[in-house]
């Protein structure tokens, strides 16, 4: 370990990178990190994470920051909302409560297996009983 790396364990425990990661950031400084990732970004607030909002997220597609302080931790973003998944409008919007809540990106609870639809299984089960039954009573219908 460097002289510079005990030093700053002595003072402050962490250094100032691991200090900078660990705290909850608003969504213009998560953005800064990630500034030439920052398109087609998605994002979530520490709220939604927290309630068990699956599939809840911005994707962000143009952000314009404001200097404060000489750092661009305030500005405008806009985005998709997605809600379950799916889409709530086509066109990009403002995203509001930027500055508000604590924001992280967003990681697909999905990302790592495979994705099971239980609803759109019991759909599929449901037709093919169906028409297992239809075909059925016109075989019998045939017979007769």
């Amino acid at each position: 370990m460097s002289k510079l790396a005990a030093k700053l364990l002595e003072k402050g425990g962490l250094p100032p990178t691991a200090q900078f990661a660990s705290k909850p950031k608003t969504l213009y400084e998560l953005l800064n990190v990630q500034r030439f990732n920052a398109h087609k970004l998605k994002v979530t607030t520490e709220h939604w994470y927290q309630k068990g909002f699956e599939n809840c997220y911005y994707e962000v597609h143009r952000v314009k920051y404001k200097q404060y302080r000489d750092e661009p931790t305030h500005g405008k973003a806009w985005g998709i909302l997605y809600w379950n998944g799916k889409p709530v409008s086509e066109k990009p919007r403002e995203i509001r409560g930027g500055l508000k809540f604590s924001w992280r990106r967003y990681e697909s609870p999905h990302d790592n297996g495979i994705y099971y639809d239980a609803e759109k299984a019991m759909n599929l089960e449901r037709r093919r009983t169906r028409l297992v039954r239809e075909y059925i009573e016109k075989e019998k219908a045939g017979m007769n």
